[in-house]
């Protein structure tokens, strides 16, 4: 008695040099666990590119009652580039000052930047901040630049300025002073 491959549920093909035999789902099963090895293997961070956390640091802005909070992350690379992360505040009561204005007044600026060692002052450090916030505050302008020059490497205090571009121009300066550990509401 002869049977009728082509009925049979059970769909064989013979694989490689030794008749080994396996069904179609096991290969479907196969290629799709493959896929999701593939898929979740792409999705692991890359430690090769990250840089390395040096951790938060705290100034105040003074003359103001300002402070600048910064997550700082060496970069990879030949060049000693450091990435800036971080949130600019202040709280100021009536008759404090702060730089975006005077008191009272409550702000946050998030934003990012670089830090680097200075081209034009030796042993000094630039460090170069955007920001932006969404109150009335620096003139009405949503968005800030803010350079500082650490020119003592052993407190890491210098002097900063703010610039805020718009339709009414916002700028202040002042020292940067170097708080450790940080404060804990900044």
């Amino acid at each position: 008695m002869q049977r009728d491959r082509r009925n049979n549920l059970s769909i064989h093909r013979t694989v490689g040099p030794e008749g080994w035999r396996l069904r179609r789902a096991h290969i479907v099963r196969g290629m799709m666990g493959l896929a999701v090895v593939v898929i979740l293997t792409a999705l692991l961070p890359n430690p090769a590119g990250a840089g390395q956390d040096l951790g938060q640091f705290c100034w105040k802005l003074d003359p103001f009652v300002d402070t600048l909070r910064l997550a700082i992350t060496q970069a990879t690379g030949a060049a000693a580039l450091f990435e800036l992360h971080g949130r600019w505040r202040a709280t100021a009561t009536a008759g404090q000052q702060a730089a975006g204005g005077a008191g009272p007044a409550t702000y946050q600026l998030l934003g990012a930047g670089t830090a680097t060692a200075s081209l034009t002052q030796p042993s000094s450090i630039d460090l170069r901040f955007e920001a932006g916030h969404n109150t009335t505050f620096f003139g009405g302008n949503f968005s800030c630049s803010f350079f500082a020059v650490i020119n003592n490497v052993f407190t890491l205090s210098g002097s900063w300025n703010l610039q805020c571009p718009g339709t009414t121009p916002f700028e202040a300066e002042g020292t940067l002073t170097f708080q450790s550990p940080c404060p804990a509401q900044d």
